[in-house]
């Protein structure tokens, strides 16, 4: 039974609504984040751990009794920057990873959830629905790290008698995203880019596509993870549905009422992958997930939240 959980980087997007659900289910949170980082209004009652994940002493010292599980979702998370600020994500995202392993061991916390990208996989030609099986060729250093990571939690955790999972997320949106964000969470910079104009530079062509999953699925799925008996897997979590990206557009201007959005398509990002979306058979099979929000009531639920700033 689930009665205290550690999470790592908890002022994030995803990370506020997990600890949300949570707290819903009487489960004691203790939050851990980087010093310095402003807390959320809504966070402002519980103990938050002021420890950057890469200052292995501090962590090694830092003794709690009674963790069932740690929530892994502290690090870097944009795969543009991931290239101006290659050695940030190495610390961040590997580095950091491997403390907080560490942290688990030396507090005796059974289980571990990992928050990893679907960009792990990179691009294989000819397929469109990515399946776990799938090699993994990731094509940024952001994706690297992670993949990474998955690696250190099979080969370092695991034998020393830790249980974990890594999520697979594909695109994240939702209400409570930070839509300011030029670099992270492709529906935000769109939507941003929408409301404030009626011209769009798009980097990459408009049949790209992408698996668009909404915050609430999400949750669900982390939830159902911490509190089911599947270990030691990687599950895909996506909404399993392609969207392209001049579709998404279109979604959106219609959601913001703007009928006619002029688009000037511009050369992509580096490592940016021209599609997938998710087969998410085992994450069904395994923990019973099926995602239930569809997009146009995802994109409005954001949007009506957005206006009531």
């Amino acid at each position: 039974m689930i009665q205290k959980v550690l999470v790592t980087g908890g002022f994030g997007f995803i990370g506020k609504r997990i600890i949300k659900r949570l707290l819903g289910k009487n489960i004691e949170i203790l939050i851990l984040e980087y010093p310095g980082t402003i807390i959320p209004q809504e966070l402002k009652f519980l103990e938050v751990l002021r420890v950057d994940i890469t200052d292995s002493k501090t962590l090694r010292n830092l003794k709690i009794k009674g963790l069932d599980a740690v929530l892994h979702l502290a690090g870097q998370s944009s795969g543009p920057r991931s290239f101006q600020e290659p050695y940030n994500d190495i610390n961040l995202n590997i580095l950091g990873t491997l403390n907080i392993i560490d942290f688990c061991l030396f507090n005796e916390v059974p289980k571990l959830l990992f928050a990893s990208s679907f960009v792990v996989y990179g691009d294989h030609k000819g397929k469109e629905k990515y399946s776990e099986e799938f090699c993994c060729k990731p094509k940024s250093i952001y994706g690297t790290s992670k993949l990474a990571c998955e690696h250190l939690l099979m080969n370092y955790a695991q034998p020393k008698g830790i249980k974990w999972n890594s999520l697979r997320m594909f695109n994240v949106y939702g209400e409570g995203q930070d839509i300011t964000k030029n670099d992270q969470g492709i529906v935000g910079i769109f939507m941003n880019m929408i409301i404030k104009k009626d011209k769009m530079e798009i980097k990459g062509s408009l049949d790209r596509y992408r698996d668009l999953i909404n915050i609430n699925d999400v949750v669900e799925a982390w939830d159902l993870c911490l509190h089911g008996i599947a270990c030691n897997e990687i599950f895909n979590l996506g909404s399993g549905t392609k969207t392209t990206i001049e579709e998404l557009i279109n979604s959106i201007a219609s959601i913001v009422g703007k009928s006619k959005i002029e688009i000037n398509v511009i050369e992509g990002t580096p490592g940016d992958l021209k599609g997938c979306y998710a087969d998410l058979d085992k994450i069904s099979n395994l923990i019973n997930y099926k995602p239930k929000i569809p997009l146009n009531k995802g994109l409005q639920e954001m949007w009506e939240s957005i206006n009531k700033l």
